[in-house]
């Protein structure tokens, strides 16, 4: 009988162990996981930084879009804009304000760009992202897109509540909401 219950609480050690091996990687996976989501805390510039680096870059250009994103667990702004010839891309790190990346293209001879986002005339990203968390109650804002759609400054903004996302769509100048768009 003795040799039974050793054999018993050696089997039970061994399943103990075993699960705390196994809930322990889940754990460090999941810190591993979520280390590589960026969080919005890094963003320590505003659009209006990220233009001006961009403007540095690219001296008479106008701005036509601001993106904001994580990029391999950094939030990055991609600024696009153009001249008369070219069009270019800067990349803003949204934490440090440093430049990462730049690209130039030329514009095709059928293309035409006129809209330049002017930044003083519109609605923040932050002012933005209030409307967009109004308008998803309990959901957080991840993804940001400032352009001209169809002659208006749009704000997109995408929250996440839940799992679920939603694009919700802001006029950058009267601050109502266009659309709202859950994910499918």
């Amino acid at each position: 009988m003795t040799s039974n219950i050793k054999q018993r609480t050696i089997t039970l050690l061994a399943v103990t162990t075993l699960t705390t091996s196994a809930l322990g990687g889940i754990a460090i996976n999941h810190e591993s996981a979520s280390a590589a989501t960026a969080s919005t805390k890094q963003i320590k510039i505003d659009e209006n930084t990220a233009v001006k680096k961009f403007k540095q870059k690219f001296k008479d250009s106008k701005v036509n879009e601001i993106q904001l994103e994580s990029n391999r667990g950094q939030y990055q702004y991609e600024v696009s804009g153009f001249d008369g010839n070219k069009e270019y891309t800067a990349d803003v790190n949204a934490k440090t304000g440093k430049v990462t990346k730049t690209e130039t293209e030329r514009l095709d001879q059928d293309e035409q760009k006129s809209n330049d986002l002017d930044l003083s005339q519109l609605i923040s990203r932050k002012q933005a992202t209030k409307i967009a968390e109004k308008q998803v109650k309990g959901s957080h804002a991840k993804e940001w897109v400032l352009e001209n759609e169809d002659g208006t400054p749009t704000w997109k903004v995408t929250v996440h509540k839940d799992g679920q996302s939603t694009d919700v769509k802001i006029n950058a100048q009267n601050k109502q909401v266009l659309q709202a768009e859950k994910d499918s």
